[in-house]
Formats: structure tokens, sequence, C-alpha cells
């Protein structure tokens, strides 16, 4: 059996069957975790048209809670440490895989969304992060809407980390201030898991210029 260099060193990694995987000589177990990473590759790239993307791992479900293989897979295009995550499991006799990557995609338009509506209602804000929870399979592509996943139109996890100036809350009220905040994002039906902090400025570290944080759930 022909196996590419991507596909050997992803089987061995799981299955520690170095030598036959080298000779391309499966055995039945194998063969299966490798038309599953084959099928979740054609997966990623049909739905993602414009990337082109590498498998680099996989976590099997055996021996955990999980109903699914955790792939691990990279996009050529994107410069970023940690890797992606897509999951397959067998539902009736077929793969379903679902993916993360549509996260990457919406993401600056999802943040630029929350500052410029932050900004809108008087909050001065040092950084803004996005991220998000849920997998999507084929129902939810390249073209997914970031105002539709902020909004709660698409469900997708929303874990929103704000960031902001604190030198300006007029007597220290932050409780005040984290009011306001949820006020703001109410206004606008943002839904998520919203963490805020305040820092010493605009420019403070965010981990050492703390001043004050807060939580809050919106559904």
């Amino acid at each position: 059996m022909e196996l590419s260099a991507e596909e050997k060193k992803v089987l061995s990694g799981v299955t520690f069957h170095s030598e036959e995987i080298e000779n391309g000589e499966l055995c039945d177990e194998d063969k299966v975790i490798l038309e599953n990473m084959r099928a979740v590759k054609k997966y990623l790239e049909e739905k993602y048209s414009k990337y082109q993307f590498e498998i680099t791992g996989c976590e099997p479900k055996e021996g955990t809670a999980r109903d699914y293989d955790e792939w691990y897979y990279k996009a050529l295009e994107i410069d970023r440490d940690s890797a992606f995550i897509a999951r397959a499991s067998e539902v009736d006799g077929k793969l379903v895989i679902q993916d993360d990557f549509y996260g990457e995609l919406i993401r600056k338009d999802a943040q630029e969304e929350i500052r410029k509506l932050l900004t809108a209602d008087g909050f001065i804000v040092a950084t803004v992060n996005v991220n998000f929870w849920e997998y999507f399979g084929d129902d939810c592509g390249q073209d997914i809407d970031a105002s539709k996943v902020l909004t709660g139109k698409i469900p997708a996890g929303n874990d929103i980390k704000i960031f902001l100036d604190g030198s300006k809350v007029a007597g220290e009220d932050f409780d005040g201030e984290v009011t306001k905040l949820e006020k703001c994002f109410k206004k606008y039906d943002i839904k998520g898991d919203i963490y805020v902090v305040f820092l010493k400025d605009a420019n403070g570290d965010i981990v050492r210029d703390r001043l004050y944080s807060d939580s809050f759930e919106l559904e």
C-alpha cells in the first residue's frame, strides 16, 4: 500500500507499527485509521477550498470517555503554534466529521465587531480575544458569518475576553462598569461567556497590570 510521508508519520505515532507502516503492510486496524485520516483531510480540503491542510496527529477514542477520535491538523497558509482539531465519529455506519477551523476564519471580524460596539458605548478597549468552543460539520463552511455567531444565531460557544483601560473609571467603580458592559452587550444581542479585565491603562500588560476582573454569561 502506497503511503505518503505525512501518513507514515501520523500512523507510526498512533499505532507504533513502524516497520509495517514503512513497508506499507498495514494490519486491518491501521487500514481503518488510514482511511479515516484520508477522509478527514479530504473533508477539510473540500470544506475550506482556499486552504491546504496537513494532518499532524491523532488521539483515538479508545481508552477515553470520548465517542470520537481527535485529529490534529494545520493549515499551511496560517502560522500558528498549536494545532487545529477535527472530531471524527461513526454514526449509523458513516464517518461524521466536525472541525474548529471556522473560528480561525471569523476571529478577526468578531474581535473587531466587539471592539467597535464597545468603543461606540464609551469603553476604552485595550485588547479583545474571542474563541469558540463548538465544532461544526458541513453545515458551517468558510462563508460563516461572524455577526451570526456573536449574536447566537449560530451557537458556537462564544468565549469573549475583554481588556479595558481602568484608569478612567470614576471612583474605581469597576462593578458599575461591568454592569454597563453587560447592558451594552445585551443591547447588541451578544451571546457567550464574557470575561472582563480592567488594566491600569490602555497599554497595560494583560497579565501584570490588572486592576480588577469579573465575568458573566449571556444566553
